[in-house]
Formats: structure tokens, C-alpha cells, sequence
């Protein structure tokens, strides 16, 4: 009767020690590659400023075309460093997406924060449009992240 006790024992030490285990290499899974991670194009030329305006929440980013121009396919370029493809930003048109979706060229995203962050959140100082071989500047309205 006592072998029993103590063979149920091991084995349900056993079992919590797979979960364990398990549980630890799903949390050290890297973050998944994207395909459109590359460095910042230093040698484009610089345009002027456009009245797009980007505001960041906690961990999300909004921005709105308030131009009377269309853009067709380009890229956001936040810090000179992340970036992120667009199909296009029609006017009047305001897209919003994650702070995780903007990449660096290895690959990996900027840290927007969060509840459950591991890291310091990075602040957001710049915010450039890639469209037709130009880097145009955009309005950055918040670059702190905004806690609710």
C-alpha cells in the first residue's frame, strides 16, 4: 500500500514536471519572423513635413491622413529604425495597428508596453512616410505611452 503512495506520488511529480517544463519552452519562443524587416533607407531623399498626424496609445498607433493627397503603397518609419508596410493611406483615411507590427531590420518590435511589458516602453520622437523613393515626416501628437 505504501509502494503505491509513493509510485503515485513520483508520478504525479512526474506529470507537473513535463507541464512545467512545457509551459517554459512555449514561453521562450521567439517572436515570429516577417518578411519586411529592413534597414531605414538613410540615402532617400527627405521631404517636407505632412499633415499626417500619428498618435501612439499603450501599445497601439493610429495615424490619419488629413492631406488632400493619396498615397499608394509606402512604408511607416517610427524612430528611424522600425518600420511597417502599408497598401495605402487614402485621404481622410486613419489606420491603426498594433506597436508590435513595426520591426527593426532583425526583426524585431518596438516596445510599445503594456500590463504585462518586460521591458522599459520606448518613447516614439519620429514618424516618416516612405512613398516614391521619399522619406516625408509626419506628426508625431503623442510619443509617450498613454496608461488607462
Amino acid at each position: 500500500m505504501k509502494n503505491d503512495r509513493r509510485r503515485t506520488a513520483r508520478l504525479g511529480a512526474g506529470v507537473v514536471a513535463v507541464i512545467v517544463t512545457g509551459v517554459a519552452l512555449g514561453a521562450c519562443r521567439s517572436s515570429p519572423q516577417v518578411n519586411y524587416a529592413r534597414v531605414y533607407p538613410v540615402a532617400l531623399e527627405k521631404g517636407p513635413s505632412l499633415d499626417i498626424q500619428v498618435v501612439r496609445g499603450e501599445t497601439t498607433l493610429s495615424m490619419t491622413n488629413t492631406t488632400a493627397r493619396v498615397f499608394g503603397p509606402c512604408t511607416l518609419w517610427v524612430n528611424a529604425y522600425y518600420s511597417k508596410p502599408l497598401d495605402g493611406l487614402a485621404v481622410g483615411q486613419t489606420v491603426k495597428m498594433g506597436l508590435s507590427e513595426l520591426r527593426n531590420e532583425h526583426g524585431e518590435a518596438f516596445r510599445g508596453g503594456g500590463f504585462f511589458a518586460t521591458h522599459k516602453p520606448e518613447r516614439m520622437v519620429l514618424a516618416q512616410l516612405e512613398h516614391d523613393g521619399t522619406l516625408y515626416g509626419l506628426v508625431v501628437v503623442r510619443g509617450e505611452p498613454v496608461i488607462k
